[in-house]
């Protein structure tokens, strides 16, 4: 899945971005150009099983999220 929150505004891509960090997902890209996502991303995900990589790319942000598998 691939979440574009770019023509949203700040406070709106943060509860986009907890909503998707709080569901259910094994793979997702969320894509922003707020630099406030990117450093609050990490803090959200520190004690759930989630991967993150983030790149600049084009003058915005694209964050991929995995799920890691339990085992």
């Amino acid at each position: 899945m691939e979440v574009d929150l770019r023509k949203l505004k700040l406070s709106d891509q943060l509860k986009k971005v907890n909503e998707i960090i709080d569901s259910d997902f094994s793979e997702t890209s969320i894509i922003t150009n707020e630099e406030a996502i990117i450093k609050i991303i990490p803090m959200q995900i520190l004690n759930k099983k989630i991967k993150c990589k983030m790149k600049f790319i084009d003058d915005c942000w694209k964050i991929n999220l995995v799920a890691k598998e339990v085992a």
